[in-house]
């Protein structure tokens, strides 16, 4: 089955390290829901013997719509698109965007997953960030979706911050851990060219983490979300046995998804297209019936098997039969050389039928991939 994805742009502010398109002037909200539910009528014609079993709200802040700019998306996409009654349909969620009334009017709505961007549970941390919420607020805004019946929730944390410590990353994660949440989204902090962060770090305003303690928090965090009950099931990605982001998964299992939405992403019969990234031109094209992507491309070969080798190793691993009967090629046999530095190097372990990272490997993924694949 496929995916959806829905960009809604929108925040409140705009963090310091954030590179996704998103926009703090509200002004044409409603313009954008307009086009939003004329893209999805009007591209509906061309994926209607798709079948899809999840939809991701992502942003931007998509919680600061109301409940009847969702009821009015759902409206649509419901009676354009063949959707599953037992999808997977996740909202990303800022903390302090939602109050238990909201978050009740929310509960009406087919949401069944909420992702709240804490990203810390430590105030000076969330205000280095540029963060508008507070600790307490985030624990108050994922309490209160507990208490409107969601029960299955998600939180982004960011560590390798500047002169963070394992101490505090670890009270971070005990927050998470003591609050029940059923997945957990633990990123390092990246230097974006194009954002504030990376504008600090080059005038020399902010100074990063090295990697020798970047490399001791990807460890620690690994090794301490097992010992939780936790599953890595992805670079950054941990969840409760089963509760795994099922739409993220169509992305790292090069699964079809179709994006509505300034700079929303698409992957459909091996073509891939994106959105404008600007919510002006994004209004204007779809107004004149235009055309409202900036880059499409038909997949080739070469990069598809790259592409399946590379999100195959972040996640579920290389699948030997699968790979062979996509490629038409023995991936054991052309990639030998690489196969054994990483079985010898302890970096991967292998089966009969896949090859999978180990956790040393994991942490060493993108050189992995970078010199060898």
């Amino acid at each position: 089955m496929s995916g959806i994805y829905l960009h809604i742009p929108f925040c409140n502010t705009k963090c310091i390290y954030c590179d996704f398109y998103s926009i703090t002037d509200h002004s044409r909200k409603n313009e954008l829901i307009e086009c939003l539910i004329k893209e999805i009528r009007e591209k509906s014609s061309s994926i209607k013997e798709k079948q899809f079993d999840t939809i991701f709200f992502g942003g931007g802040t998509p919680s600061l719509l109301s409940y009847d700019d969702f009821s009015r998306i759902f409206d649509t996409l419901y009676s354009s698109l063949p959707i599953s009654g037992n999808s997977e349909i996740t909202i990303e969620a800022n903390p302090g965007t939602l109050n238990a009334k909201k978050l009740k009017e929310f509960k009406k709505l087919p949401i069944n997953r909420l992702s709240f961007g804490v990203q810390s549970f430590i105030d000076s941390e969330l205000k280095f960030l540029t963060r508008i919420h507070s600790a307490e607020q985030a624990i108050s805004s994922i309490k209160s979706a507990q208490d409107a019946g969601f029960e299955n929730i998600s939180l982004d944390l960011i560590f390798a911050l500047p002169d963070q410590n394992i101490d505090n990353w670890k009270y971070s994660l005990d927050k998470a851990i003591e609050l029940k949440t059923q997945h957990i989204s633990a990123y390092s902090l990246i230097y974006e060219e194009g954002t504030v962060l990376f504008d600090l770090f080059k005038r020399k305003k902010v100074k990063k983490a090295d990697e020798e303690k970047e490399r001791e928090l990807f460890d620690f965090t690994m090794d301490y979300l097992r010992k939780n009950g936790f599953v890595q099931y992805e670079v950054s990605n941990y969840a409760k046995d089963g509760l795994e982001c099922r739409h993220n998964l169509k992305y790292w299992n090069r699964k079809e998804y179709i994006g509505f939405g300034p700079s929303a992403a698409s992957f459909i019969d091996n073509q891939r297209w994106v959105n404008v990234r600007n919510i002006n031109e994004f209004i204007n094209r779809i107004t004149s019936a235009g055309c409202t992507y900036d880059l499409f491309e038909t997949i080739d070969e070469q990069t598809s098997v790259y592409e399946y080798i590379f999100l195959g190793l972040r996640s579920k691993g290389i699948n030997f039969k699968e790979f062979s009967g996509i490629y038409n090629f023995d991936f054991e046999k052309k990639y030998a050389k690489a196969v054994n530095f990483l079985l010898e190097n302890g970096l991967a372990e292998k089966n009969n039928s896949a090859l999978k990272l180990t956790p040393q490997g994991y942490a060493l993924c993108d050189e992995i991939l970078a010199s060898y694949f």
